[in-house]
């Protein structure tokens, strides 16, 4: 933030700077308020028409989980259902990555479903392959071309996937 602060103060020199008053990131189960962030979010961190509202019909409080900062969504975790632990989405609004948000989104994720194997895929490129190692993931597949049909053609991501698992 303190980028932003600094920006901020050489683009309008002559105007005060807002108190800055820090709040803490708060987890909480997905509530339909927060589809509007959640939808833009996946949009830009993954591909446009990512849908998410189904997830209020299974029980949100052990396959869903949002980060939120005062009131903007920072980051949001989804299972595909509690009987299936697949996780489908785990993304970080831009500028937020090292806040540690994946990281406690992803225990929440863990600890709400215990004695269950979670699975995920993961772009072979991806720096989120090192979070899940430090959780415990391992590899069990490589599949070619696995985001070919979602991904871009000029996007610099790769269009092969991992496909992770957590023993329990």
């Amino acid at each position: 933030m303190d980028d932003v602060r600094a920006h901020y103060a050489v683009k309008f020199p002559d105007r005060e700077l807002p108190d800055m008053s820090p709040a803490a990131i708060v987890y909480v189960t997905l509530r339909a308020e927060h589809l509007p962030q959640v939808h833009d979010l996946l949009h830009r961190m993954f591909w446009m028409g990512i849908d998410v509202t189904d997830s209020l019909q299974y029980d949100p409080s052990r396959a869903t989980i949002i980060a939120i900062y005062k009131r903007l969504v920072v980051g949001c975790a989804f299972l595909s259902s509690p009987q299936e632990t697949y996780i489908t989405y785990l993304a970080v609004r831009a500028g937020w990555e090292n806040a540690q948000i994946a990281t406690s989104m992803l225990y929440h994720l863990i600890t709400r479903n215990p004695h269950k194997d979670l699975t995920l895929h993961v772009s072979a490129n991806s720096p989120a392959m090192l979070l899940y190692n430090r959780f415990g993931f391992k590899a069990e597949e490589f599949i070619v071309g696995f985001y070919e049909d979602y991904l871009d053609p000029q996007s610099r991501a790769s269009k092969n996937a991992f496909r992770l698992r957590l023993r329990r």
